[in-house]
């Protein structure tokens, strides 16, 4: 079996089972820390714990963080892997075939449009400039 499949086998089992574990002992820990009154905590014999004021900031400083992460870096991220829109990799691979010019009849052959042309004809009209002037009356 490829070591790549999805399929459950029993050492992904194992280290699912000390996944799941090991998160619900985090969140009882952090539970009885952020809910126990300090006196408590300390007959118990813990004395050695963050204040409590780290129990609301980190998780909202975490929910700020994946927001900035989604909302900002990621996008940005995207845009820069993103070729321009002229750009030959945006639309061709090694598939495409080009138009050639030399062998256009009344129905061309197959061929692969660039993202310029066919953002030409679809997004613009051919008088644009006579109606983006207001009309005088």
């Amino acid at each position: 079996m490829p070591e790549h499949a999805p399929s459950p086998s029993p050492s992904r089992a194992v280290y699912g089972f000390v996944l799941y574990l090991g998160s619900c002992s985090a969140l009882g820990l952090y539970l009885m820390w952020a809910v126990m009154p300090d006196p408590v905590l300390h007959s118990l014999g813990l004395t050695y714990w963050p204040q409590k004021y780290w129990a609301v900031t980190l998780p909202i400083f975490g929910c700020v963080l994946l927001a900035v992460f989604a909302f900002l870096f990621y996008p940005g991220l995207n845009f820069m892997l993103v070729p321009a829109v002229d750009d030959l990799r945006n639309v061709t691979d090694s598939h495409s075939i080009p138009l050639n010019e030399s062998l256009i009849t009344e129905v061309p052959p197959a061929s692969d449009l660039s993202l310029s042309v066919v953002c030409r004809a679809l997004y613009l009209r051919k008088n644009d400039t006579a109606s983006s002037e207001p009309k005088s009356t």
